[in-house]
């Protein structure tokens, strides 16, 4: 075999690599992105208030009621008011759990293109 001939394949071979690379570079980006939208997303507490209204007034609820009966421990409106915004952050808590596994179980769902099947 001549050189030129294995220098052109060794060229070829170069290319395909770069742009392998170039197409792997811009699928971690894409998952980067999304990953960085989806944790804001999380982190957000807008998401929550509109996601489930029901437990974000139910929490003001109860904050207003223990605030607004003072610092008296002995106060029926502040026990109430304290029991209703713990019942309605631990709803809170369980269902923010729940939607990170729903997130964690997603993203281990890959399809064996998106794991890389694209070798060549």
């Amino acid at each position: 075999m001549s050189k030129q001939i294995v220098d052109a394949e060794l060229e070829q071979k170069k290319r395909r690599l770069r742009a392998r690379m170039g197409r792997l570079r811009r699928r971690i980006d894409g998952r980067m992105r999304s990953s960085r939208t989806e944790a804001r997303r999380l982190l957000s507490w807008k998401t929550y208030i509109r996601g489930y209204p029901g437990q974000a007034v139910m929490v003001a609820v109860g904050v207003g009621l223990a605030l607004s009966a003072g610092l008296s421990a002995r106060s029926l409106s502040r026990w109430f008011g304290l029991r209703i915004a713990r019942q309605g952050l631990r709803k809170a808590s369980r269902l923010f759990w729940q939607e990170l596994g729903d997130i964690w179980a997603e993203s281990k769902t890959a399809s064996p293109a998106e794991q890389g099947g694209d070798d060549e």
